[in-house]
């Protein structure tokens, strides 16, 4: 993606439901309903599917025949009963306070059927996409076959929009009428905020796990931001590069290096990166103990970090207080261990408490939002991850391409 991503993001450069007439129309609509099971069956959380509800609700009110397509986990173009969607569209129905029909397949006579037997106002949900191997191989006959069921493509999946698949930018390409949605384009107008212009102080707060795409993304935006705090195993990899012992900590040893090179570049332009100068830590072999906090430097070999300290909370509190601009991607302790969500949740609690404008991003953030109750409260939760990643990387989001094209 070219330099000037904020004009290239803008919603200006891509086909939306406005002015598309969809009544009594097949109306293909894509969504990222993604979303983590627990053991017992249950949905970590459901923000994903509650963020689309404003497009399909218009849909329906508009009097289309709304057909949903989603991938669900990664089930390598089998069928993996676990990994129906029909549980989805059950979670979807309570929802919207409407039936949704579930159908078992997404492509084939049935899903044909089901689809032009829909009455207007009226939904279903298709089968897992992942079912079929022609889905994230982006086969053409598996493009047709989606294709063939409906006369408008809405894609409303966000979350998804770095895969070049086939209900992603297959369909985007192949359809009639390809637009994208009231979500889509709500998450474009964020990235769009926060790349140009920015709203000074900017402060950016990066966690997670994947290691190579936030330093991907500090590197972006190093030259913007004021401050920079850092967490996760993103922190450790930071902290080892400063030559201190992190124990059993999840790090990332092949960016050690590029971490190093970052700190000498943040001195050189001026940004204020901040690591943990204390952390909630556990013993290793058994993190169902509870954690104790101690300064990085005092990290024993046999315990693993599990979330930022108390007292680098409080001082990133501050740090963040304030107007201006700021970005949390990625969760700062291991939040699937009640010992690790302190951190994460005490910042989250301080930006719903701020006036100026704050984006929260990553797949891990969203059931903290959800249990913590910031939904209404936070000014921008985005539901993508890697896709929210890639936008402010300035990197090509492959299904958005092909809609521009189209234009």
């Amino acid at each position: 993606m070219p330099a000037n991503t904020a004009q290239t993001l803008s919603t200006f450069s891509f086909p939306t439901l406005d002015g598309v007439d969809v009544r009594g129309k097949r109306v293909l609509v894509r969504v990222d309903y993604n979303i983590e099971q627990l053991a017992d069956g249950r949905l970590r959380d459901d923000y994903r599917i509650r963020s689309s509800l404003p497009t399909l609700k218009r849909l329906l009110r508009d009097g289309a025949r709304v057909g949903v397509l989603t991938h669900w986990g990664r089930p390598g173009g089998r069928v993996v009963p676990h990994l129906s969607t029909k549980p989805l569209a059950e979670l979807l129905e309570k929802l919207l306070g409407q039936s949704v029909e579930h159908v078992p397949d997404c492509i084939g006579r049935m899903a044909q059927t089901a689809f032009d037997a829909l009455p207007p106002g009226q939904i279903l949900m298709l089968e897992n996409t992942r079912f079929h191997l022609g889905e994230q191989l982006n086969q053409a006959s598996f493009v047709q076959e989606l294709a063939k069921l409906a006369d408008v493509f809405v894609n409303d999946a966000y979350a998804s929009a770095h895969r070049a698949h086939a209900s992603t930018s297959g369909l985007a390409a192949a359809m009639p009428v390809s637009v994208i949605g009231d979500l889509m384009v709500q998450e474009l107008e964020w990235v769009q905020r926060v790349l140009s212009p920015m709203a000074k102080p900017f402060k950016l707060v990066l966690g997670g796990s994947d290691v190579e795409a936030k330093l991907d993304l500090l590197r972006s935006l190093l030259g913007h931001a004021n401050t920079v705090m850092l967490g996760g195993a993103v922190a450790n990899t930071f902290m080892a590069a400063r030559d201190l012992g992190l124990g059993q900590s999840v790090l990332s040893p092949a960016h050690v290096d590029a971490a190093r090179e970052l700190l000498t570049e943040a001195g050189v332009v001026g940004c204020r990166l901040h690591l943990p100068q204390d952390v909630w830590v556990q013993d290793a072999a058994d993190t169902t103990q509870p954690a104790t906090c101690k300064p990085t430097h005092l990290i024993g070999r046999n315990e693993t970090v599990a979330d930022i300290g108390s007292h680098t909370l409080e001082t990133w509190q501050r740090l963040i207080t304030g107007p201006g601009t700021t970005v949390f991607v990625g969760s700062l302790g291991v939040t699937e261990n009640p010992e690790g969500r302190r951190g994460s949740l005490g910042i989250l609690q301080t930006l719903a408490e701020q006036s100026g404008f704050n984006l929260v991003g990553g797949a891990g953030m969203l059931p903290l939002v959800q249990e913590g109750g910031f939904t209404e409260r936070l000014a921008a939760v985005s539901t993508g991850g890697a896709a929210l990643v890639d936008a402010m990387c300035h990197k090509p989001l492959p299904c958005l391409q092909v809609l521009a094209g189209r234009r």
